[in-house]
């Protein structure tokens, strides 16, 4: 059983921020941060890879 009160109504709606309400970084320290993930997560990947290629290659017995 649905009850429409006015309690009902005011809950269902979401406050709606203006924009200059809301808080930014600078850009610059975003795209630094941005560049930092990028680079630590392509490091990564690079050594993952190396380690499974160097694995894969004692398993097989080819190093």
């Amino acid at each position: 059983m649905v009850m429409n009160n006015s309690a009902n109504k005011t809950l269902a709606v979401s406050p709606v921020k203006k924009q200059s309400e809301t808080t930014t970084q600078p850009e610059a320290q975003s795209l630094q941060h941005r560049l930092i993930w990028f680079v630590g997560l392509w490091f990564g990947g690079v050594f993952s890879l190396g380690v499974v290629g160097y694995a894969i290659r004692a398993w097989l017995g080819l190093s």
